[in-house]
């Protein structure tokens, strides 16, 4: 099953990675593995969504091999069930529903003085506990199916009475279906308002307890504490100097083995780090796809004029379409007697071999220096002339007319040129632009002893080929960047 699911994660471009394997203080940001303290053993396990088609999953430390098997299959089917964003319409008719049915839901809250103004904290309380429970239906239903007590019990055992002890052990009730959608299961939940009451008060009749929506806040609390750090820890952001966000590298924040998308001067820039080339074909991937969104359409109604339920169901029929169309690629590659051979071979190479979501026939390979050297299909591009020297404005010019709305734009340099005709040739491409930066560790001190903007300033500051001074954040502001450092020509990948 674990490769079926695997395999079906590889077909669908999505990456999992795992986080949180060693007990470790939540303070120590730069350790390897990140643990949260005081977690009491109620956190088991918890995913969440990084980056587009980026997903982590943490596993407690501590639990046996079977355990944790079972918990990696149950995150990875909650990343393929999609139950990471929460519907706000859904969100909204559940509070309005609470409403409605306050006199059922009243005689189970805590006694609180100022329980009216906490009415909205309460119905949060509840929805959050609702959608876990449908979750685990839909999980425990699909996935879990046919060996489910053994699985429940192997669960049991490693909970230790955690606070969200019905996330994982919720199972639809013998008269509901089995394989639904969870928010379905939303639906059978606020029908049995009652018994859904008592699995998240401790037992028929309870009241909810204040305990249980304070610990049930800390286990959130914790988890996020988790992601906090993984992601501070995968970034690598330079403090600001000045006092007024600019910091060593103007405001660019450098990123390693992780993309983001520039859209302008006034967003969060950052360049994207790239410590071996699998990582560079990881880019390819993620920006080789063209979305195509379309509106969120909602039929308040639908169920309800078909006589599928009665008038308390509050979800209704949303239909959102979101086409990925494969993009064409067009890769502008400098092969000028500044860039060694080995990496134009190795990038070749790269782009050649990688998989993912873009059109190899229609894509394309220039490669160029003062002027064309080559110019071929991505699905053919094995020979390359190399030598001379680098005028990339004019390769970006003669990319135009393989770019239109189904492309996405690539131009891999050592960046030896004058970055202002860059800008000025690429400023009226309206599709998305990459540019990747090879440092061959000629800078290597620089690099090391200071930051990428100095980097970049060096790397084009010879007076006879750059005519004008473009910074990082200005160069950002028009291009998507990455590099690729010494270290990708070390790696076996």
């Amino acid at each position: 099953m674990t490769d079926n699911i695997n395999a079906l994660f590889e077909q669908l471009n999505v990456s999992v990675s795992y986080i949180g394997n060693g007990p470790v203080d939540i303070s120590t940001l730069g350790a390897p593995n990140v643990d949260a303290p005081m977690l009491g053993g109620r956190v088991l396990s918890f995913s969440y969504r990084a980056a587009p088609g980026d997903y982590c999953i943490y596993i407690r430390n501590g639990v046996d091999k079977q355990t944790r098997e079972v918990c990696d299959l149950r995150e990875k089917a909650r990343i393929l069930y999609n139950h990471f964003t929460l519907p706000r319409a859904q969100k909204a008719q559940f509070d309005e529903f609470f409403r409605k049915n306050i006199p059922v839901i009243f005689l189970r809250l805590p006694e609180d003085k100022n329980i009216n103004q906490r009415m909205g904290m309460y119905s949060t309380y509840i929805y959050e506990r609702f959608a876990g429970m449908a979750q685990a239906m839909e999980v425990n239903s699909k996935l879990f199916k046919d060996d489910w007590p053994a699985v429940r019990a192997l669960l049991e055992k490693n909970m230790l009475g955690g606070i969200r002890l019905q996330e994982y052990l919720a199972y639809p009730k013998e008269n509901w279906p089995a394989g639904l959608s969870w928010m379905t299961y939303m639906i059978f939940l606020c029908k049995d308002m009652r018994e859904s009451l008592d699995a998240i008060g401790g037992g028929e009749g309870s009241k909810i307890k204040t305990g249980d929506m304070s610990a049930y806040r800390n286990e959130i609390l914790c988890e996020n504490q988790i992601k906090e750090a993984h992601e501070t820890r995968k970034t690598v952001v330079e403090e600001a100097g000045d006092g007024a966000g600019a910091g060593d590298n103007n405001g660019v924040r450098i990123k390693r083995g992780r993309t983001t998308h520039i859209t302008g001067a006034a967003a969060s820039h950052s360049v994207s780090e790239c410590d071996s080339f699998e990582q560079f074909i990881q880019i390819l991937r993620e920006r080789g796809i063209v979305y195509r969104r379309r509106r969120l359409f909602t039929d308040m109604l639908y169920n309800n004029n078909r006589n599928k339920f009665n008038i308390d169901v509050f979800i209704p029929r949303r239909i959102r379409v979101i086409d990925k169309t494969p993009a064409e690629l067009c890769v502008l590659l400098d092969v000028s007697g500044s860039v060694p051979v080995t990496f134009i071979k190795r990038i070749v190479y790269s782009i050649v071999k990688a998989e993912g979501f873009f059109n190899k026939a229609k894509s394309r390979l220039v490669c160029w220096s003062e002027g064309l050297c080559s110019d071929t299909p991505l699905n053919e591009a094995y020979k390359f002339t190399s030598g001379g020297s680098t005028l990339m404005a004019s390769g970006i010019e003669y990319c135009k007319k393989y770019l239109n709305e189904n492309s996405a734009f690539f131009i891999v340099s050592d960046f030896q040129d004058d970055l202002g005709d860059w800008i000025q040739a690429a400023k009226d491409i309206k599709t998305r632009k990459t540019a990747v930066a090879y440092d061959d560790g000629r800078y290597a001190d620089i690099t090391r002893k200071k930051s990428f903007s100095d980097w970049f300033s060096s790397a084009g500051s010879n007076a006879n080929y750059r005519k004008t001074v473009v910074t990082l954040k200005e160069f950002t502001a028009v291009f998507d960047t990455a590099m690729i450092t010494p270290n990708a020509m070390l790696s076996k990948k």
